[in-house]
């Protein structure tokens, strides 16, 4: 499954900031789709996704 959630609007808007400011917010979202199956994350911030990626798969280890 691959998701795309990198930035969205409805984060920054949930959240009441700015799609540079959304880190927090796509980090928590993407961790979840991890979580819930996904095995590809469409990002912007790829460091930052592929420690989201690393921590995850410690958790199912």
């Amino acid at each position: 499954m691959l998701v795309g959630i990198s930035r969205k609007s409805m984060i920054y808007k949930t959240l009441n900031t700015t799609a540079q400011h959304a880190l927090n917010g796509t980090s928590v979202l993407n961790t979840v789709a991890l979580q819930k199956g996904a095995s590809i994350l469409r990002v912007h911030d790829v460091k930052e996704a592929v420690e989201c990626v690393k921590l995850v798969e410690l958790l199912r280890a």
